[in-house]
């Protein structure tokens, strides 16, 4: 059976072709072009060959495609990358996504504070092209960079982690071997949370619960269920919350809107969507939560800019 790469990442491929070449139309992008048009699957090689053609265009074609990835995505995957809290939970996400995010190939990573190392390695013996390592490269520094809001500096990598120039993959005479890349950037440190009155335990209940209601927040939610999830009974789970100075329905309410504010922050999707995505009725719902909970609507917290995620009161 042939294997697959999801639509999404072959449109973001396409579209840096479609953008950046010059000249005749390479085939692997008509081909990827007419299959997505139809609705069909693009097989796994096939994808390969249209990096190929990106890879061609140039790093600016590269990385357009990757940010492209990420400004209007639709898969229930990539929403979940966006909506993480820091690099640390964006990896654990996105290795749950490894295989849908890589095409025949797998990474290694190690995470230092403002620091990520990526080790490109083969799958199945087949080691990745280099157009297929530079295109992962820049879907790393893409997620990255918009989980971190901020600019990534990348250091392409060789052989015993030697660092190679930028140009270095585009140079005449031959691309160099790539075992991996770095990703540099900025990091703040969060801010300290107030402590939570209520015993340890009941808090890392909670805490469990959140990262639940986080992983599916447009799910119809139950103490029940939940109570099943974390393996405890529906009224343990209630003490627990009721310990640490909360409710059930306050943590589903205020998880949904943290992942609506990333969703609007980080993506240019239709609020109507991300209301969905998050766990609201509609557009209307999501706007008056957001209205009561950070004094302003959706759309002005989108053009506010990054200080606008600074948590409100919450209101009655």
């Amino acid at each position: 059976m042939t294997r697959t790469v999801s639509p999404e990442l072959a449109a973001a491929a396409l579209h840096g072709v479609l953008r950046h070449g010059r000249g005749p139309l390479a085939p692997s992008a008509g081909t990827v072009r007419a299959l997505l048009a139809e609705g069909a699957p693009v097989p796994e090689g096939l994808h390969r060959e249209l990096l190929g053609a990106l890879y061609s265009c140039g790093p600016a074609a590269v990385l357009d495609a990757a940010r492209r990835l990420f400004e209007r995505p639709r898969d229930a995957r990539l929403r979940t990358l966006l909506c993480a809290a820091d690099v640390a939970d964006l990896l654990a996400r996105a290795s749950l996504a490894e295989p849908w995010l890589h095409a025949g190939h797998r990474t290694s990573t190690l995470l230092r504070p403002g620091r990520l190392t990526v080790e490109h390695l083969p799958y199945l013996g087949r080691r990745p092209a280099v157009a297929e390592t530079v295109f992962v490269c820049a879907l790393h520094a893409a997620g990255v960079g918009a989980v971190v809001d901020g600019p990534v500096r990348v250091t392409l990598l060789g052989a015993a982690s030697t660092a190679l120039p930028a140009d270095a993959p585009w140079r005449p005479g031959g691309a160099p071997e790539i075992h991996g890349w770095r990703l540099e950037w900025s990091d703040r440190p969060a801010p300290t949370a107030a402590p939570t009155p209520g015993p340890r335990a009941g808090r890392a209940l909670v805490d469990a619960a959140r990262a639940r209601f986080a992983r599916k927040p447009a799910a119809a939610w139950r103490v029940a269920a939940l109570a099943g999830e974390l393996a405890v009974a529906p009224r343990s789970l209630q003490r627990a919350f009721a310990r640490a100075g909360t409710s059930f329905q306050a943590e589903l309410a205020a998880v949904r809107l943290d992942v609506a504010g990333h969703l609007i922050r980080r993506t240019r999707l239709p609020l109507a969507e991300i209301a969905a995505a998050a766990g609201f009725t509609d557009h209307p719902h999501l706007t008056r939560r957001f209205r009561a909970h950070h004094g302003c609507t959706p759309t002005e917290f989108r053009h506010r800019g990054p200080a606008a995620e600074r948590r409100a009161p919450q209101s009655g």
